[in-house]
Formats: C-alpha cells, sequence, structure tokens
C-alpha cells in the first residue's frame, strides 16, 4: 500500500471538512512567484490551525494549473487537498496526528454470519427429514 493510499480521506470526511471550511477566509496567497515560495507559510498555518485556505491570483496561473498547485503543496506540506473551487484550495492537515482520520471501523458481521448459517442449518435439517 502506497502512502498515498493510506492517507486518503473518505468522501464523507472531506464533506464534513468542506463545511467546517466554508465561513474560512483565505490565509495565504499565491501569485506570479509560484507555489514554491508559499510553501513554509503554508506548512506554519497548517500547523497552527490545521485546515486553512489558501487563494491562487490569476498571475500564478499562468505558469501552473491549480490543480497541479494544491497536489504541490499538499505533497510538501504533508497535508490533504479537502476542494478546489475556483481560486481558492483547501488543504487539512490534522495537529493531532493522521490515526485518527484514516482508521477504520470493524464491522460488526461475525455475529449476523453466525445467525445466518445456524438458521439455514435449521432448514437444512427440516429439509432433509422430509
Amino acid at each position: 500500500m502506497t502512502e498515498e493510499q493510506k492517507r486518503k480521506l473518505t468522501g464523507k470526511m472531506k464533506k464534513m471538512l468542506r463545511s467546517k471550511a466554508h465561513d474560512l477566509e483565505p490565509v495565504v496567497w499565491i501569485g506570479k512567484e509560484g507555489s514554491e515560495k508559499v510553501v513554509k507559510e503554508v506548512d506554519r498555518q497548517l500547523k497552527e490551525r490545521g485546515l486553512i485556505k489558501v487563494k491562487v491570483r490569476k498571475a500564478a496561473l499562468l505558469y501552473e494549473d491549480k490543480y497541479d498547485i494544491a497536489e504541490k503543496l499538499a505533497k510538501a506540506c504533508d497535508a490533504e487537498v479537502v476542494s478546489v473551487v475556483g481560486h481558492v484550495i483547501t488543504l487539512f492537515r490534522p495537529r493531532e496526528g493522521w490515526k485518527k482520520y484514516l482508521a477504520k471501523k470493524p464491522r460488526k458481521k461475525v455475529k449476523k454470519d453466525e445467525k445466518i448459517i445456524e438458521l439455514f442449518e435449521k432448514f437444512r435439517k427440516k429439509a432433509v427429514k422430509d
């Protein structure tokens, strides 16, 4: 399993993060200098806040695509891209660590499966007797 697959947020988590980010204002702007110049600031803001918005100015779009900028920032800052809407990129990096957000809950199918097997065995025994 690659590291990107381990970090993939679920759709529900992204939806929740988008709703939390709705009222946020952009805290970092990317201009004609490009995304390399703002990586440290994005990293600092993610460390402080966890969920931030980054505004991409039109001058930056002359050199790079907004989706490429989002992926570069996410990789450089160990974050996850939540959404790219218009010229605004929403990034997320948990302050308490990734473990809480990426752990999958175990399913409780074991008891259901056992009950189904028992019922099947009862019906089979009745069918064999008849």
